[in-house]
């Protein structure tokens, strides 16, 4: 991400995948990151999610990092209330604070990534 408007993109095309992520499931910050045209910017996803302001209504709680691990910087209260609203979700967390992504991970349908990337274009091409 090299130019403003390429950031302002990148925000808002993560912010629209996680808000498909349906209940009950997860994704990985690296997973967003490649969907979202940014392979290898988990940790800028990362940060997105723990700056997203909660009026927004983005449910940060179905990220995970690659492990299934819950985030120490989850941005409404740490991994103890990443932990209650992930199970508010459906999802049942372990003791060591991951969540079994063989069971929870979730994979959108081709259809879903084709209009993200859409919508991205259409971004970029509105901000130029």
């Amino acid at each position: 991400m090299s130019t403003p408007k390429e950031a302002k993109s990148f925000k808002e095309i993560v912010w629209k995948i996680v808000s498909s992520i349906p209940k009950g499931k997860v994704m990985t910050y690296g997973q967003i990151a490649a969907l979202a045209g940014y392979p290898g910017s988990a940790q800028v996803v990362g940060w997105i999610l723990h700056y997203t302001p909660p009026e927004l209504n983005i449910p940060c709680q179905r990220v995970v990092n690659r492990f299934g691990g819950l985030a120490a910087g989850y941005g409404w209260g740490g991994v103890y209330s990443h932990k209650k609203d992930l199970e508010k979700d459906g999802v049942e967390v372990r003791e060591d604070f991951t969540v079994d992504l063989q069971k929870y991970q979730w994979f959108p349908p081709q259809e879903l990534v084709d209009e993200w990337l859409s919508f991205k274009l259409e971004r970029l091409s509105q901000d130029s």
